[in-house]
C-alpha cells in the first residue's frame, strides 16, 4: 500500500459529497469540527489539493521509506560515513605488542613484521595473511625464533615469542663431545678435523656409534676430553611406497583471491563488494565489524581462485611420474651437499584404476652429529 493519510480543510463544503460526485476512494474518514481526515491515494491527494487546503499527516508503504529518506538524508548520510569511518577505524593497526624482553629479539621481530605489512596506520590482517606470516617469519629466522603467535585484540596485535634454545650440537662449541651416526650406513668419506677417528670409510655403522671420538687417550688413560668436529657422509638406505591413479584431478592456484563484503542482517547476506560465485575457490571469512549497537554484522570473506586440471594417464605415464614423485619425496629431505646414488624398483603392483612402486634408494648423506660426552661415556667410543 501506498496511501497517504491527510487533512482536508472542508469548512462551509460537503466533503463526502464532492468525493463521491469526483470518484475519488477514500477510508478512515474522520471528521472534527471543519475539518476531514481521511487516508486515501497520492494521485487523488493531488485532486483534493487543488481544490482544497490539504497537509499530510502519514505516510504508508513505499511512499513512507521514501518520505522518511529525503526528511532524514543527512542523518542517513551521516550514518553511512560514520560506518565507513568506523570500518576503516576497526580495520586499522593502531598497536603491536612484542612480549618479550630480549631487545634484540623485539628489534628483530619489529623489522620483520614491517617487512611483511604489519606496523601501525596499517590495515589489519586477515587470519590465514597472519599463518602466512607467522610462518615467514620463522622460516626467515629459524635460527632465533622457535615460535611465534599473533594475536589480534581490538585494534591491537599482540606478538607472543619463544626464542629458540640452540641445539646440543650448537652449544658444543667448546665442550667436549663425540660424533656420533644419526642413521644406519656405510661410510664413503670421513675426516676429522678434531678428535680421533673411530671408524673409517667402507665401515658399516649403525645408528647411535661412535665416529669421531672426543676422548683424547694414552695407554689407558684419557688424558683430556675435546670437541670433535669433521664430516662423515655416508651410503643410507631408504624406500618409498608410493601410488599413482590412472585419472585424477590437480587443483593449482592461479595466485588471484577476490575480497567479499557483505553485511549480515538476521542471518540474510546483503553483499556490498566483491561478490564472486565460482566453485574452483577456497573460502576464509572474518568478522570486520560487530558491534552490540549494530543491528548487523560485517564480514570479509577472502576466496582465492584455483584451476584445475583433468588427468588420465597410461600405464607406462603412471608408472613415470610415480617414480619421479618418489625421488621428490627423497629429495625433500636431503640438503645441497646430498644426492640420490642409486635407485631401483622393488615392487611394481597394477590395479584397475592406479599403480602402486616399491622404490629403493641409495643416498650420499651427511650421517654425524655432535653429541655431549656425558661421565658413564668415559670408556666409550675409543
Amino acid at each position: 500500500m501506498n496511501n497517504i493519510r491527510i487533512i482536508v480543510n472542508g469548512e462551509g463544503i460537503n466533503l463526502i459529497q464532492y468525493l463521491v460526485n469526483h470518484n475519488i476512494y477514500y477510508y478512515d474518514l474522520v471528521r472534527e469540527k471543519d475539518k476531514y481526515i481521511i487516508t486515501t491515494s497520492i494521485d487523488n491527494y493531488k485532486k483534493l489539493n487543488r481544490r482544497f487546503q490539504c497537509y499530510i499527516i502519514r505516510y504508508y508503504g513505499k511512499n513512507f521509506i521514501i518520505n522518511c529518506f529525503v526528511n532524514n538524508k543527512y542523518m542517513i548520510m551521516s550514518l553511512i560515513i560514520g560506518l565507513f569511518i568506523l570500518y576503516l577505524l576497526t580495520s586499522t593497526i593502531f598497536k603491536i605488542n612484542i612480549n618479550t624482553n630480549d631487545e634484540n629479539i623485539k628489534n628483530l621481530l619489529t623489522e620483520s613484521l614491517k617487512d611483511n605489512g604489519i606496523y601501525i596506520y596499517k590495515r589489519k590482517k586477515s587470519f590465514n595473511e597472519l599463518l602466512n606470516i607467522k610462518e615467514k617469519i620463522l622460516s626467515d629466522n629459524k635460527d632465533y625464533l622457535e615460535w611465534i603467535e599473533i594475536k589480534e585484540k581490538g585494534c591491537t596485535y599482540n606478538v607472543d615469542v619463544t626464542p629458540r634454545i640452540k641445539k646440543e650440537e650448537d652449544t658444543l662449541n667448546n665442550e667436549p663431545s663425540n660424533i656420533i651416526a644419526k642413521k644406519d650406513g656405510k661410510i664413503l668419506y670421513i675426516v676429522s678435523e678434531n678428535g680421533v677417528k673411530v671408524k673409517d670409510i667402507n665401515d658399516y655403522v649403525k645408528k647411535g656409534e661412535v665416529l669421531i671420538s672426543g676422548n683424547i687417550i694414552k695407554g689407558e688413560d684419557i688424558i683430556y676430553k675435546t670437541n670433535s668436529k669433521g664430516k662423515i657422509y655416508a651410503e643410507v638406505w631408504s624406500s618409498v611406497h608410493i601410488t599413482m591413479p590412472f585419472n585424477y584431478t590437480e587443483y593449482i592456484y592461479t595466485g588471484r583471491k577476490v575480497n567479499h563484503y557483505y553485511l549480515d542482517i538476521f542471518n540474510y547476506k546483503f553483499t556490498i563488494m566483491g561478490k564472486y560465485d565460482n566453485p574452483n575457490v577456497i573460502k576464509s571469512k572474518k568478522v570486520v565489524l560487530d558491534k552490540p549497537y549494530l543491528p548487523f554484522k560485517l564480514y570479509k570473506e577472502e576466496k582465492k581462485i584455483y584451476e584445475y586440471k583433468e588427468y588420465i594417464l597410461t600405464l607406462e605415464e603412471a608408472y613415470k611420474k610415480a617414480l619421479k614423485k618418489s625421488e621428490e619425496i627423497i629429495n625433500r629431505n636431503l640438503k645441497d651437499d646430498e644426492y640420490i646414488i642409486y635407485k631401483n624398483v622393488l615392487k611394481k603392483e597394477v590395479f584397475r584404476s592406479k599403480i602402486m612402486l616399491e622404490v629403493f634408494f641409495k643416498t650420499y648423506e651427511n650421517i654425524g652429529i655432535n653429541k655431549r660426552i656425558e661421565e658413564k661415556e668415559e670408556n666409550n667410543g675409543v
